[in-house]
């Protein structure tokens, strides 16, 4: 069943993706409770990865923090940190999340304390099928196309990406998105 369900997901993922690298995937822009979404996403993965043992920390959002965005995309690419922070991270079982307003912007931060990426891969990191040397060298699964959804996904809410990381400390992937206007 375990199986069946992460051969969906990259199905939908290597779908979506392509989808989205070529144009063909028109967001469904609305009013979003960016707060509500963090917070139902991270309810959701936490249920998903609870059996093995790991706990996702969610610090206390903002209230009524909206963005025009699709909530759908936008909680793909929440999911796809979040899941990428469990995956590099085998010895400590616990992923941070963070939200906070800065400016007129809202910023989405996912925090483990995994393998890191070394600074010669941080740059590439974001494009589609790369994938870091210690991940191969771990025979960690995946397909390289996590990272470069997110930032699609996020460029095309007119927002930004940023990484800091250090091998053996983990890594803190933020999510910079403008708010709606006239939001609280």
């Amino acid at each position: 069943m375990r199986e069946s369900d992460r051969l969906r997901r990259l199905v939908e993922g290597l779908l979506d993706f392509g989808r989205f690298e070529s144009g063909a995937a028109a967001l469904r822009i609305e009013s979003v409770d960016v707060s509500e979404l963090v917070r139902s996403t991270v309810a959701d993965f936490q249920q998903r990865v609870a059996p093995e043992g790991y706990a996702i920390e969610l610090g206390t959002p903002p209230a009524g923090v909206f963005a025009d965005a699709d909530r759908e995309a936008l909680s793909r690419a929440l999911w796809n940190l979040l899941d990428n922070a469990v995956k590099y991270s085998p010895d400590c079982r616990t992923v941070w999340v963070e939200m906070e307003r800065q400016s007129k912007d809202v910023a989405i931060v996912v925090r483990d304390r995994g393998l890191g990426i070394p600074v010669n891969e941080q740059r590439e990191i974001f494009n589609r099928f790369v994938r870091g040397a210690d991940s191969k060298a771990r025979r960690i699964k995946g397909t390289g196309i996590g990272l470069a959804m997110v930032s699609q996904i996020v460029r095309a809410h007119g927002g930004e990406i940023r990484l800091t990381s250090e091998p053996g400390r983990g890594s803190s992937f933020t999510m910079l998105l403008h708010t709606a206007e006239g939001a609280a």
